[in-house]
């Protein structure tokens, strides 16, 4: 099932968890130096490779050459959180395998030859790891991996070069922001070699109080040592964020649940609705839930809105290029209809 379909633990305060492991092959200069006749040459080999001899796996997974998808249906992948921006970016024969459930993705031709990708929701790091590292031992039973004994696994960004593993979750940090220590916060993660970035993650900016926070670098330690240091942060993180949404609420109670549901009127009868406003209001709601102020709507239903409403998703449901009204328009009667359900 995919990870915005359903709650899981910690999910008040973490939406997502996401594993993504890097990979190149020894062959092959990495993406970056690859003329396109070798950037064919990976991509037809990684595909065909991870399928060779497994007809149950060409079931569960499905294959798509971005060279042959619009712009827009790209970027609907991206909003997502299927593939990254960077692999819309890359051009050269880029493609990916998504299993149908939509839990892993396998980028290829992104900044690595191979970037396999597992989301769970809430803080499930874990569960995320052992769906990457599946895909991973296939690929690299069937291809020669790049390698060192001394560094690990070889990859284009020397931050990513050991385990080749960057972990990650999505949190929503609406009482943090709103407390004024969002930043404060941020600059202690990145003293502690943790990064703090937007919704998008690398150059992208928060929105709906949405953050990605991930570690930074993985040579000389485990992917168990990792993701453990990643979980014992961010256990302070989900604690220091109820904290302060019950200081807020106590201290503002009417204040706060006036703004919650009129976030829930809001996207009730509107007919237009700019994404940016969408996202700020759905994070009001999220928040209203976590509290208790309001029962009508689940975590669940704000991440399938979330995932369903960027401006290339909008239009990937419609089937044509928008007007930015148009868009705001369709915005407001997607939400509507997913509210009302």
């Amino acid at each position: 099932m995919s990870w915005y379909a359903e709650a899981g633990p910690d999910s008040d305060v973490i939406i997502s968890s996401r594993v993504r492991l890097a990979r190149n092959l020894e062959t092959l200069p990495f993406p970056h130096r690859m003329s396109r006749d070798q950037a064919r040459e990976a991509a037809s080999l990684i595909s065909e490779r991870f399928f060779d001899g497994d007809e149950s796996l060409k079931k569960d997974y499905l294959v798509l050459e971005l060279d042959e998808m619009s712009q827009e249906d790209q970027m609907a992948l991206v909003e997502k959180r299927l593939i990254s921006e960077e692999l819309v970016v890359a051009k050269q024969y880029h493609k990916v395998m998504i299993r149908r459930d939509e839990s892993v993705s396998i980028m290829i031709n992104e900044e690595d030859h191979i970037r396999i990708q597992s989301m769970r929701p809430g803080l499930d790091l874990e569960a995320a790891y052992r769906a990457a590292e599946t895909a991973a031992i296939r690929l690299e039973e069937q291809l020669p991996i790049a390698y060192s004994d001394t560094y690990g696994f070889l990859t284009a960004c020397p931050t990513n070069t050991g385990t080749g593993m960057r972990s990650s979750v999505m949190a929503h940090l609406p009482a943090l922001t709103m407390s004024g220590v969002m930043r404060q916060v941020a600059e202690s993660l990145a003293k502690m070699g943790f990064v703090v970035r937007g919704l998008y993650g690398e150059h992208s900016k928060s929105q709906g109080n949405l953050y990605q926070i991930s570690n930074q670098l993985t040579l000389g330690s485990s992917e168990t040592e990792l993701i453990s240091d990643l979980k014992q942060m961010l256990q302070q993180i989900i604690e220091q964020e109820r904290h302060n949404r019950r200081v807020l609420h106590e201290q503002s109670a009417l204040l706060l649940e006036n703004r919650v549901m009129r976030a829930y009127g809001i996207l009730r009868h509107a007919r237009l609705m700019p994404s940016e406003e969408a996202f700020a209001l759905l994070s009001d709601l999220r928040l209203g839930i976590a509290l208790g102020i309001i029962d009508q709507v689940k975590t669940e239903d704000i991440n399938r809105m979330q995932s369903a409403i960027g401006p290339a998703s909008i239009q990937k449901a419609h089937g044509r290029l928008m007007t930015p009204e148009e868009r705001d328009q369709a915005r407001a009667e997607t939400i509507r209809s997913l509210l009302n359900q």
